[in-house]
């Protein structure tokens, strides 16, 4: 809200909460399109354009292509469909939810393509589309940014102590390594990732060095042991805060793959990134046409 330079309370901005279950059963009795319907006409005088965030799984549960269908008529929307990139994506059903809304739909975008596949992914996108006269409007790269979480929310997730560095706590963690029994030297070890959360047994001391002494955002300590002074000392130095958890490796590993998957857009680095890889993958103008917008203006 803050980015977008908006004043609307966050309750009429996200006027339902329902579970993937209760979804079904709104839309039958009609909660669902009325209550947004309602936040709609709140939200959308005065502007040009609303973007609503619509229901997930379309390709997969025809129900919920119905009932986002009943939605999008609701408010009279056009319809972009977002899926994220796998191997072997299902594009007969990508083609049968687009063809659910018929004339309200305007194409589709596959976000996180690895860097290496994005004119891959692009040709057979259109390849597999065209025949259907459904417009491919964005192939969208990976960026592991986008999809990383702060280091305040990883020590929320830990519910660990933050021993230096406070104000680091908003840096972003791409990636997360764990310090445990190699082959190679600590260092060597640790410098195969960057922009990391490296976990580490509070008792080695060695292992915490070879991890500050490379790219790391944040350093967790597990088994509640309290560092030696010198290693808190450089970490300070290398302004990387140091987080301390009485878990164990194996359940901090777990709070951590959870953090990231509850990571939200809430850095204003993230907002950055996603302006860049918009501005390179989205087709704004194929979009702004669909929308009956003028760029121009």
């Amino acid at each position: 809200m803050q980015a977008l330079g908006m004043e609307e309370p966050a309750a009429s901005l996200t006027p339902l909460y329902l579970r993937q279950q209760e979804i079904k059963a709104a839309m039958n009795g009609g909660i669902l399109g009325d209550k947004i319907k309602q936040a709609y006409d709140r939200i959308a005088a005065g502007r040009d354009a609303v973007l609503l965030e619509g229901l997930a799984g379309l390709s997969t549960d025809a129900e919920l292509a119905e009932a986002s269908y009943r939605i999008a008529e609701a408010v009279d929307a056009r319809v972009m469909m977002v899926v994220a990139y796998r191997n072997n994506l299902p594009w007969q059903n990508l083609v049968s939810a687009a063809k659910t809304f018929g004339q309200r739909f305007l194409g589709l975008v596959i976000s996180q393509v690895p860097q290496k596949k994005v004119d891959v992914m692009r040709g057979e996108a259109i390849s597999q589309l065209s025949r259907e006269k459904i417009r491919v409007l964005g192939i969208l790269p990976e960026d592991r940014t986008l999809m990383g979480v702060s280091v305040a929310e990883i020590a929320e997730a830990l519910q660990a102590r933050t021993l230096c560095c406070q104000e680091r706590m908003t840096e972003v963690v791409e990636n997360l390594m764990i310090g445990a029994m190699t082959p190679d030297s600590g260092a060597d070890y640790f410098s195969r990732k960057d922009n990391k959360a490296a976990i580490v047994r509070g008792e080695r001391p060695d292992m915490q060095l070879a991890a500050l002494a490379t790219s790391t955002r944040c350093l967790i300590l597990t088994g509640g042991v309290e560092p030696a002074g010198q290693m808190l000392t450089w970490a300070e130095e290398n302004g990387v805060p140091v987080l301390l958890t009485e878990k164990d490796t194996l359940s901090t590993v777990a709070g951590v793959e959870q953090a990231f998957v509850q990571a939200r857009f809430r850095q204003q680095g993230k907002l950055e990134k996603l302006d860049k890889a918009l501005e390179q993958g989205l087709d704004f103008l194929s979009l702004s046409r669909g929308l009956g917008l003028d760029l121009a203006s």
